[in-house]
């Protein structure tokens, strides 16, 4: 395992995608950071307190109404570490040199969990910035520790679904598709579609039925980690109420964690 390690953390390091992916979330969250950073009030419910650093971090993800973009393109570290093995034919060379596949795949999703909760940490650290230059009120710290740490599971976890989707189809342009996807669009239009059932039946503001499906709704789910509000406590005239925290991220955990166990069972079996 330690020189699958060694291995996979030199690929990364001489790929440059690598450091364009992390620049990128880094340029890009001190960019929007220090926009929003300005254009917060000097006064009122977003003047101080947990909920402006929280909409700084989260680029108003928070609110529910935007995606967390540094999980999107961190997520692409993820389809990149098993996609470019196969869009560049190294796979056979990469189990050449390291023969055991376990070894190969627990590796590449130790470092690419390594180098996501690094760049989320270094994001929050960037939003951190952009607040003391502003002069927006500092969070508690106790409020700062559990949206770091819900920002940087729910990366982590957004970026190894990307690592499982590329090891499953072997595919890496059809592997970022599916990691673009199936948060934003297919999500929604399943949101969309049990809310219109729901709406038309008997009971549209009674408990359970098919409402429950949405609570259930892997990234939906996850994004509880670090939301303030969301636009799904609008449904809840419909019977929805969403996991919490905790309850969300377990949702998101055990979704990724059979995405890559099937990843893992075809890694073993298939061919290079």
């Amino acid at each position: 395992m330690r020189g699958a390690l060694a291995y996979e953390w030199m690929r990364l390091r001489t790929i440059r995608s690598t450091f364009w992916l992390i620049g990128l979330s880094l340029v890009f969250q001190f960019l929007m950071t220090m926009l929003i950073a300005s254009q917060l009030p000097e006064s009122g419910p977003l003047s101080g307190g947990d909920d402006p650093i929280t909409q700084l971090v989260t680029v108003g993800a928070a609110s529910g109404f935007a995606p967390l973009f540094l999980a999107y393109i961190l997520g692409i570290v993820g389809v990149f570490s098993m996609g470019h093995e196969y869009r560049h034919g190294m796979i056979r060379a990469t189990l050449t040199a390291i023969p055991s596949r376990s070894a190969v795949f627990g590796a590449k999703l130790v470092t690419t969990g390594v180098v996501a909760a690094g760049a989320a940490i270094g994001c929050v650290a960037v939003s951190m910035l952009s607040a003391a230059i502003f002069g927006v009120g500092m969070p508690t710290l106790g409020g700062l520790a559990r949206l770091t740490l819900g920002v940087v599971i729910f990366t982590v976890l957004f970026s190894w679904s990307g690592f499982a989707y590329s090891a499953i189809i072997r595919n890496q342009t059809a592997a970022v598709a599916l990691l673009m996807l199936v948060p934003s669009v297919v999500e929604t239009i399943i949101r969309a579609v049990v809310v219109a059932i729901k709406a038309a039946s008997g009971d549209p503001t009674g408990g359970g039925g098919l409402v429950t499906i949405l609570k259930y709704l892997p990234y939906d789910a996850g994004g509880q980690m670090y939301t303030r509000q969301s636009i799904n406590d609008l449904l809840q005239f419909l019977g929805y109420v969403p996991f919490g925290a905790v309850g969300g991220g377990i949702v998101f955990a055990v979704f990724v964690g059979l995405l890559l166990t099937g990843a893992y069972a075809l890694f073993l079996r298939r061919d290079a």
